[in-house]
């Protein structure tokens, strides 16, 4: 007579991994199941999905793969006599007569719901693979896996990306892209938001580039008599002249921050969650503590700009140690003159 196992088709390597990947979840939700309800439920011949428990299912895991990043499938021993779990082979198990008859799954909490990526990180997933293409219009699997994740984001799989660096009026920068190339000086209206005022000067603009998603210039300012960076989107007004100007050197590549040697320093004792300042801010010195806190050193150029990062972070920082004018009191300074504008 033939067996139930034998009557059932072998299943392709495709519908294995699929099942495998439903039950997972399932068997974790379950806190164990039966393996006969196992392959009833799945429609996954008993065979075979032994040896896929015991021979592929615990070669599964996490970066860097070591055992404790591998999934483990654990024998239900239900014997009166020992209520133990334990690691099994199950195929093994099966050919020695010891029957297994439940089995739980654990060390696989990353299967326990779908995989939801944020839009940031599916366009870095798009922008990633159109590098890897170098035939768009082919049927690869690359490009059928980049049409379904650009139509999650409701975009052709062959619409280029429009990054969108500020509000800056385009004329402003193709003006002060003509300024550079002609070293003509510029008349601007800015808004410094480390003062919170409004000024009138006149630049000498050297350079317009773009970081952490904004657009700067970075020229000589006769009213500050010194190189400052002006974010674009902060211009009021902007007006070109016919005055030449000395271009510099350009010997070092711009940045947005450019912190002074007279500038005060600051320590901060970040939480993880607030790892992000490393990139968005100028940090001097940074070292990473083994409870995942961050400590680090970074300049101040304008006191207000650092009350809006301590206020934004919250109880994610701690200010530990100030230079200069500044006080350890800042923080809570800061956040009261705030509650007065709302009391």
């Amino acid at each position: 007579m033939v067996g139930e196992d034998q009557q059932m088709s072998r299943l392709s390597a495709r519908d294995r991994l699929g099942r495998m990947l439903e039950l997972v979840p399932w068997v974790m939700s379950q806190g164990g199941a039966e393996i006969d309800e196992i392959a009833r439920r799945f429609d996954y011949p008993s065979d075979e999905l032994r040896e896929d428990l015991s021979r592929v299912l615990f070669m599964v895991g996490l970066y860097p793969f070591t055992p404790d990043q591998l999934i483990n499938v654990i024998e239900l021993d239900t014997s009166d006599d020992n209520d133990k779990t334990q690691n099994v082979d199950i195929q093994s198990a099966n050919h020695q007569k010891a029957k297994v008859d439940r089995i739980a799954i654990s060390n696989a909490e990353y299967f326990s719901r779908p995989l939801r990526l944020t839009p940031a990180q599916a366009l870095s997933l798009i922008g990633a693979a159109k590098a890897l293409l170098t035939d768009t219009h082919s049927d690869s699997p690359l490009t059928r896996g980049l049409d379904k994740l650009a139509s999650g984001l409701k975009m052709s799989g062959d619409e280029d990306l429009k990054v969108n660096l500020g509000d800056a009026p385009q004329e402003w920068i193709q003006t002060l892209l003509r300024a550079v190339q002609n070293h003509l000086k510029v008349q601007i209206r800015y808004f410094s938001y480390g003062r919170g005022q409004i000024t009138d000067r006149i630049i000498q603009p050297h350079r317009v580039f773009s970081e952490t998603g904004n657009l700067y210039v970075r020229a000589h300012c006769e009213w500050a008599d010194g190189i400052r960076v002006f974010l674009i989107d902060r211009i009021k007004k902007l007006h070109i002249t016919t005055e030449r100007f000395d271009p510099p050197d350009q010997t070092n590549p711009p940045s947005a921050f450019q912190p002074r040697d007279e500038d005060p320093r600051v320590v901060l004792e970040l939480a993880p969650e607030a790892a992000w300042v490393l990139e968005k801010y100028p940090v001097e010195y940074y070292e990473q503590h083994s409870d995942g806190n961050i400590q680090l050193t970074m300049p101040v150029s304008e006191v207000r700009r650092l009350e809006v990062l301590l206020l934004q972070l919250g109880t994610h920082a701690v200010l530990q140690s100030v230079e200069g004018a500044l006080r350890m009191d800042l923080p809570k300074k800061a956040a009261q003159r705030v509650l007065r504008k709302y009391l």
